[in-house]
């Protein structure tokens, strides 16, 4: 009776949980995501490098991208499968990408203008920590990969709750 018992408790439990988490799913998903971490609070790339850089500039947009893409020649193909917009479109606030040179390298680009050119900042392209900006003329910009960062959810909780 008691095996019984404990049973028909456990199973009025189970059910009731389903019940609740149904009716409430919405309610259920937001507070999933508020208890995920924020994935841009640690950067994990090496300092004085163009990763780096790129990930803090992302970052202070309130955008996210991934803290492990490795060296920058793998950005573009690692972002596409964490289901990133990567294309052929630069756009302000995106990160031009390329897989030339020893590591490759990614710079954050700045403003677009209407000639298709645009203005990147970036982090060791003349020397590793040295910040340098650049113009990029619409033929040069044919030659890379943009990255198009997400909306960081946790960036937009922080700023409601200030």
């Amino acid at each position: 009776m008691k095996k019984l018992l404990k049973t028909v408790v456990l199973l009025i439990v189970l059910v009731g949980t389903a019940i609740f988490l149904y009716e409430n799913k919405n309610e259920v998903s937001r507070w999933i995501e508020e208890l995920k971490p924020d994935p841009m609070r640690f950067n994990a790339y090496e300092e004085g490098q163009c990763t780096y850089y790129a990930f803090d500039k992302v970052k202070k947009d309130g955008n996210m991208i991934s803290n492990r893409w490795g060296d920058a020649e793998n950005w573009a193909k690692d972002a596409k499968k964490d289901g990133y917009v990567v294309n052929n479109k630069p756009a302000a606030h995106a990160l031009m990408q390329t897989t030339k040179g020893k590591l490759g390298h990614v710079a954050y680009i700045e403003r677009v203008n209407k000639d298709g050119s645009f203005d990147v900042s970036e982090m060791n392209y003349i020397k590793p920590y040295k910040v340098s900006s650049r113009p990029i003329t619409a033929e040069e910009a044919k030659s890379y990969n943009y990255i198009h960062p997400k909306k960081n959810p946790k960036a937009e909780v922080e700023k409601e709750q200030n």
